[in-house]
């Protein structure tokens, strides 16, 4: 993301068109664990959400979305987050038969996470 996106939004920028940046930081992320299931890293997920909003405040620009593959279901296809599910815990509920999916505590840690960067960005902006 912090190879391609810059030249992206300049791009954009330079055209003088408002669009709205939606990050995907889902599809991009997926990989596949050593017993074979699909799955995604809660941390990779949300370092790309991370890195994508400071690009885009350094830019100039606003991120305006996340679209995220996420269940209010109790899965075990995602690893990582509050839960701290590891491979191993894949199978014990892994129900997707197409992409893996955050669960319900691990769609609130993202959530979290994403206000608390907005806050600290917005303090930050009245301290300058």
């Amino acid at each position: 993301i912090a190879k391609y996106l810059p030249a992206h939004i300049e791009a954009v920028l330079a055209t003088k068109h408002q669009p709205v940046w939606c990050c995907d930081p889902c599809h991009g992320n997926t990989t596949t664990a050593p017993s074979g299931h699909k799955t995604r890293s809660f941390d990779a997920i949300i370092s790309e959400i991370t890195d994508s909003i400071s690009i885009h405040q350094q830019l100039g620009s606003r991120l305006a979305g996340v679209h995220l593959e996420l269940t209010g279901e109790h899965v075990t296809e995602c690893t990582g987050g509050s839960m701290e599910l590891s491979h191993l815990d894949l199978p014990s509920n892994y129900q997707t038969f197409c992409d893996p999916r955050l669960n319900y505590e691990q769609s609130l840690d993202i959530a979290f996470k994403i206000a608390k960067v907005f806050e600290t960005q917005r303090e930050e902006s009245h301290i300058s």
